[in-house]
């Protein structure tokens, strides 16, 4: 296992109390949001990959807070529920630096953020799945989990890498900008994502 469990604890939150999982993986902090008691068949997962301009700084061309935040909102409501954050892999596995180049082009160049990739020549994805892979089953062992995800391709990953996935479960977001539905239908027409709520 490439990952290392430092600690544990139980936090308040807008979204009413979770417990938290820290990891470390390479120097790299790692996140597991959970609530209920786990393992569970059939658990409710979701996996995140960090956003800090999304996140953080509450920028609205993409959907990464508004799905970070109803998937807390759902997990909040159901039993039981983890949400693994993957802090390691801002701009889809790129890397900080290839994604602040890539909205460099969007912005300067008033392109998509799928013509911006394009432009640098750079993949739309290189996520790896290994690592959340490990945490689910660290958290959950063997037992079949549901994917709360509208990216096949995050199915697929997961599944090669062991996790026994039982259903994906939809997580649609109502645009809450015109730049946010922009970057949904790439994520639809250029990569694949099932959202039947964007032309």
């Amino acid at each position: 296992m490439t990952i290392q469990r430092i600690a544990e604890f139980t936090r308040p939150t807008v979204f009413g109390d979770f417990h938290i999982i820290n990891y470390n993986k390479d120097g790299q902090f790692l996140f597991a949001i959970t609530k209920g008691d786990l393992p569970q068949d059939n658990l409710l997962v979701r996996v995140q990959s960090a956003c800090l301009f999304g996140e953080s700084f509450g920028v609205n061309s993409c959907d990464c807070a508004a799905q970070l935040q109803e998937a807390l909102k759902i997990g909040s409501e159901t039993y039981p529920f983890l949400l693994v954050y993957m802090t390691n892999q801002e701009g889809r596995g790129l890397g900080m630096f290839q994604k602040i180049k890539a909205i460099e082009v969007e912005a300067v160049d008033n392109v998509d953020m799928g013509e911006a990739f394009e432009r640098l020549n750079l993949p739309f994805d290189l996520r790896e799945y290994h690592t959340a892979a490990e945490i689910i089953k660290d958290i959950n062992g063997d037992k079949p989990i549901k994917l709360m995800t509208n990216n096949p391709k995050k199915v697929k990953g997961l599944e090669e890498n062991g996790v026994q996935i039982s259903e994906r479960v939809p997580l649609l977001i109502e645009p809450p900008h015109e730049a946010t539905r922009v970057y949904l239908s790439v994520k639809k027409h250029k990569m694949g994502h099932i959202l039947p709520h964007i032309d």
